[in-house]
This record gives C-alpha cells, structure tokens and sequence, in this order.
C-alpha cells in the first residue's frame, strides 16, 4: 500500500506542470554544465604543469562561456523548458527565451556580468517561468487578428503579435525591480536576495548550526530544481572561505588552524559527490538497484561524479522533485557533517588546512585538504554511512518504478486501443503529456535493443483436424527489463512511428531463416507489412537469401493498403520463385481480399480475426466463412482460422468445413527450444484421440 502510495504521488508531482517545466529546462541545460564542469576541471588540472598554458587557456575560454554566464543560459533553457509544457503550442514562442533574458537584466539591475554567473541561478529561475507563464497567458488573452498584416511573411506577423505581450512582461518586470529597489534600498532583486541570504548567516557566525542550515538549504534547493550550491555562492565565499583562509594563514604563521567549518570541509567531507553526497547514491544504486534504466544512468554517471559533478544524477534519475529521495538526500550530508565536525574537534583528523577545488575526486582531496591519511579515511566512513542510508530508498525505489512501469503501459495500450477502435491512425508518440514521453522513451528503448539484437521470437504451431502441425508462424516477442512484455501490436505502432519497421522486420527474416527448425515437418510463416514488401531493401533481402521451396511462408499484414499492380505481381511471382509461398492475414469478404485471389499468387490465408472471435454468436460471420470456404474449395487455397481458444469454437469451424487451425487452444507461441516438445505433446494427444475412436 505505501509504494502504490508513493507511486500514485509520484506520478501526480510529474503531472505538475512547473515540475515538468523545471525539468525539461535543466535537462535542456544538461550539456551546459557538463561542458562548464569539465572545462573547470582541466583548467585547474593544467594550472599545475606550465607546458600546459594553452590548454589552460582553452579550458578558462570554456568556463567563461558556460559556467561565467550560467545564469544567463539557465534562463533561456528553463523558459524553453516551460514552453514544451503548453498543451498547445503557441505560434511564435521562440520569442519567450530571448523575452526571459530581458527580465533577467531587468531584475539584475542591468547588464551585471558578475550576476551572470552562478550566484545569478535563483534570479534566473524566477525569470524564465515568470516571462513564459505570464507571457503565454497574455499572448492568448490578445487577439492576433489585430496585428495581422495581410501579405505579409508569416513570421512577420507572429513578430508582431509578439510586440504586445513581450512588451507587458517587461514593464512588469521593471515595475516589480523598482518596487523592490525602493522598499529594500538595493540595485535589483538579485541583490535582494543576496543580502538576505548574508545577512541571515552573518548573524549566525561560522559554526556546526551555520553549516547545518547551509547545507540543509543548499539540500532543499537542489530538490527543487535549483542549483543551490550556486545560489548560496556568495555565502560560501563570504562565510566559509574566510574561515579557509584564516587556516592557511594560521599555518604560513606557525600557528595552528583553528577553524573547522571552511569550504574546503563542506566541499571535500560533506559533498562528497556533489549536493547530497550523492557519490553514496551512485554507489547504491550499482549494489542494489535491479533496474537496468538505474544501473545504466549510475554506469554512465561515474566519471562526472568522480569529479563531483552531479547533474546527471539530479536531473537524469531524477532525485529532484522525487518524494523517494528526499529524506536521503537531506540526511546524508547533514549525518556527514555530524561525524566530521566530531572527527575534527576530537583531534582525529586535522582540520583543512589547504584550498583544494571542488572538482578533485574524493581520497584525493580527503589526503590534500588535511595533509593526512586520515582525512582519507574519514571520507570513506562518511561514504559507508551514506551508502547504507541511501540503500533502502534505491530498493523502494525499484518497487516504485516496476509499478509505475505497469500504469504507464495500461495507459499508453488502452490509448493505443481507443484510437484503433475509433478508426484513426495510432500517433503514440505525438501524444500530449506523460502518455507521449512514455512512448518516445519506449521507442527509444525499442531501437536500442534493436540494434544491439536483443530481440526474441516466439513460434506458434497450427494443427489440423486431426491435430497434425502443418505449420508455425514465427512471432516477435519484445520483454522490456523494466516494462515487461510489451504487446506486439504496440511494437508493430511504435517501430511505424519511429521508421524503425522495416529495419525490425528484416531483423526478424534474419532470426528465422537462421535458426534451426530440423525436427519441424512443417511451414514456418513470416509477417510482413506491405510498406516492407513494397520496398527494394526487403526484395534484395530476399535475393540474398533464397530457401528451399514452400518451406518458409510470407505473410502479408495490412493488406488493405497494397495495391496490386503488374509491378508488385511480378514482385511477389519472384518471391515465389525464391522458394517462399505467400500468405494473407486478417482475410474477409471485402474486395480487397477479394482481388488478392484474383492475383493467383498466394496460397494460404487466415480468417479475419473478429470473424474467429464472434462465430458463436454471429450468424452472418459464420455465413462468411462459409463463403470463404467455398472459395478456397474452388480456388485451391487453405484457410487457416486464427484465436481458436476453446474446443466449442474449433468444432464449430469444423462443421462449417474449416480444418486448419491456431490458436490457444492448441499452444501459445513458445521459445523454440521448446517448440518440438509441444508439437510431440500435441500430436500424441490427436493419435490417442483417433486410437480411442477406432
């Protein structure tokens, strides 16, 4: 009951449309921050080595093009971000990103390059989803009629449509920067911010209660998107290296150090990882986590966070905005903090007494910020703990994303249903919201397995009347690590959408035509949808790979969209000649089917589906079958009846004259290892039925 609880929150959260907003900004801004983090990284690294000054060089050009103007890029990211979220897309709202960064100078107090980095990260969050919500919203309260100019270019006129609105949310913006300069008797709301945030740990001093509420806060506004290390830069500098410099100052002196509570401590024993500690998550998760999508995102995610950058981390699992990893991600640095002040005090350890950046992996930086081994050993006690406090939750968490995982498959096969039934083309990947993330991500997922050959097949056997299997029809089965199985039809839909289809069926032709069927006196079928057919790729594949005769049967799907021209009948009398016969699925009595026979080319063809499912009760389908029957009888053709679950239904086809069938009755599609035991299992059970009858 708590993990359908906590799943149910979950997913309420990412139907938020400012959690969704924050994350498609952050996740745009990704790229960003790994590039600044680097490029900090080699800077520093080549700072050491001379001979190194023109890539140090390069990495400082880096730096200041990503990380010295952070705030200005994470405001257009994040206002991009919250226009992906617009259940319709607005024309024109390129103009919002551009309109953001306005706002941004604005509440800057003007074009301020040293707000433009980190410490600006709060005001750019404030920015972006101020000038989108309030910018969208006017934009659709302002008729565009008004602004049109007949003639004129289309982006013309969404530029002007643009005037009024952007226009508002500027003056807004101003109006709300000057009120603030007036009641607070600063430059801007940025300054606002930083004078409170200060002056609050000023008051406070430098101590176990300041460091506690740094880094509870800093914990708080990761959670909720923003980069609180950054936000809370200024106190970092102001507060905590100061305390660094008081240290190294004692000690040039001859002097012992004397403050425990430094930068360097929170950096290297507190944020071991980054924010949160979260080295202790990422260790978590390759010891305990079961979930591919977690071991992947950890593997991938070990380079960065040796250097403690964690964004990959934050935004990627995601831990932000995620109720599971809250009170780990609280606990754990404040829990580091306890045993290392206590450490420190007790004369364990020695206290930091040397600078060292934030981006020097830990052990490392434990043995260079004390000058001891035991600083060492410190931050491994500190990511034991951790790791035991973390490990419960990524446990939970699996729990939680196996039910998650099952909810979004219900919803996107049931969306998958409702618009087969209406008629409409299936676009599942079009569609608005979590529904259409979950069927990009599964298409995704799709692609890769595809393409690393992780996929499976299944064989159905066909028996006649006298249970005799005269056939197997290959089927694709795709299990999902995490999603479980996932229906074939939906994978049929979502390969269409993503023009992956054709590549998934040769890749079945493949699987088949290699694997070992000795043993089977029987036909194995194939599906094919016409699209594929129709292609050259798939008749040279066929070239290449030409079989014994009427061993291997073509199975035409969608047939209703193949138009049989000269050119395709001489195409399919090629096939023939290659050794394949050919089959019709889903076969009724409309003139399509119809003209398929006329062609004279395919051999075999199943009964429509629906037809199968509903004899029992619909006399007009039990005519039509008939009918078909008739036809196969004059024109030379088997009808094979699929969805023969029960005896009842198989009887009845019988006494309509249909003796060849498939179905669960019989088996469901199998392995192929186990496939001629079910056969044998079957067959026997037909010998003893005729035995018992003689």
């Amino acid at each position: 009951m708590r993990i359908e609880k906590l799943s149910a929150g979950l997913a309420k959260m990412e139907s938020y449309r400012l959690i969704r907003s924050v994350r498609a900004g952050l996740t745009i801004a990704i790229p960003i921050l790994m590039i600044g983090s680097f490029s900090l990284l080699i800077r520093t690294f080549a700072g050491y080595f001379p001979a190194l000054i023109f890539i140090e060089e390069l990495a400082e050009l880096l730096y200041q093009c990503t990380f010295g103007i952070l705030s200005v890029l994470l405001t257009g990211c994040l206002a991009w971000g919250a226009l992906q979220t617009e259940e319709k897309p607005l024309p024109g709202d390129w103009i919002v990103p551009p309109a953001a960064i306005m706002v941004f100078i604005i509440l800057n107090g003007g074009l301020k390059l040293e707000s433009a980095g980190a410490v600006g990260t709060f005001t750019a969050v404030c920015a972006a989803f101020f000038t989108s919500f309030t910018y969208c919203w006017l934009r659709r309260k302002m008729p565009a009629e008004h602004f049109f100019t007949p003639g004129a270019d289309y982006n013309f006129n969404q530029a002007l449509t643009a005037i009024l609105p952007m226009l508002a949310v500027l003056l807004s913006a101003a109006v709300f920067n000057e009120g603030i300069r007036l009641i607070f008797h600063t430059e801007s709301f940025q300054e606002v911010f930083v004078l409170l945030s200060n002056t609050l740990f000023r008051h406070m001093g430098r101590g176990f209660i300041s460091s506690a509420l740094f880094v509870f806060l800093s914990s708080v506004l990761w959670l909720l998107g923003i980069h609180g290390t950054n936000v809370l830069e200024n106190v970092s500098r102001t507060l905590f290296q100061e305390g660094m410099q008081i240290n190294v100052a004692a000690v040039a002196a001859g002097l012992e150090p004397t403050e425990i509570f430094t930068k360097t401590f929170l950096d290297n024993f507190v944020f071991i990882g980054g924010c949160g500690t979260l080295i202790c998550l990422l260790i978590a998760l390759m010891l305990f986590s079961r979930q591919r999508v977690n071991r992947t995102l950890a593997k991938t995610a070990v380079i960065p966070m040796l250097f403690n950058i964690n964004e990959l981390m934050i935004f990627g699992l995601p831990v932000m905005f995620n109720p599971v990893f809250v009170a780990p991600f609280l606990l754990t640095p404040l829990v580091c903090l306890f045993t290392s002040s206590l450490a420190m005090g007790l004369g364990w350890v020695p206290l930091c007494v040397q600078g060292v950046e934030w981006t020097t992996p830990a052990l490392i930086s434990g043995y260079m910020a004390t000058g001891s081994w035991a600083g060492v050993v410190l931050q491994i006690v500190n990511i034991a703990i951790g790791v035991g406090i973390y490990a419960p939750f990524v446990l939970l968490y699996d729990k939680i994303l196996i039910r998650q995982s099952q909810r979004q498959m219900s919803e996107l096969i049931a969306m998958q249903n409702e618009q087969m039934e209406q008629g409409k083309p299936t676009n599942l990947i079009g569609a608005h919201g979590m529904i259409g993330n979950f069927a990009k991500l599964l298409a995704a997922e799709m692609k890769y397995d595809l393409q690393q050959n992780h996929i499976e097949m299944g064989y159905q056997p066909q028996f006649d009347a006298d249970n005799h299997c005269f056939g197997v029809e290959a089927l694709l089965r795709y299990t999902h690590p995490r999603y479980g199985k996932v229906p074939p039809p939906l994978i049929i839909d979502l390969a269409k959408e993503t023009d992956q289809l054709q590549t998934l069926e040769l890749a079945v032709f493949t699987q088949v035509l290699q694997a070992d069927f000795s043993g089977i006196d029987a036909v194995i079928s194939m599906n094919v949808t016409v699209d594929t057919l129709k292609s050259e790729v798939f008749a040279d594949f066929l070239r290449h790979h030409p079989v014994p005769k009427d061993r291997y049967c073509i199975e035409v799907t969608e047939q209703n969209t193949l138009l049989l021209d000269d050119a395709m009948r001489q195409r399919l009398k090629e096939f023939k000649d290659l050794g394949y016969s050919l089959a019709v699925d889903d076969f009724s009595m409309g003139s399509t089917s119809l003209k398929y026979l006329q062609s004279s080319q395919f051999e075999l063809v199943k009964l429509d589906g629906s037809l199968v499912k509903n004899a029992r009760e619909n006399e007009s389908g039990r005519q039509i079958i008939q009918s078909i029957l008739y036809l196969a009888q004059s024109m030379n053709f088997t009808v094979i009846a699929e969805y023969v679950e029960t005896a009842e239904v198989r009887d009845l086809l019988k006494a309509l004259g249909c003796t060849h069938y498939q179905g669960y009755l019989y088996s469901p599609a199998v392995p192929l290892e186990q496939l001629r035991d079910v056969i044998r299992e079957i067959e026997n059970q037909g010998q003893a039925a005729s035995l018992k009858r003689l």
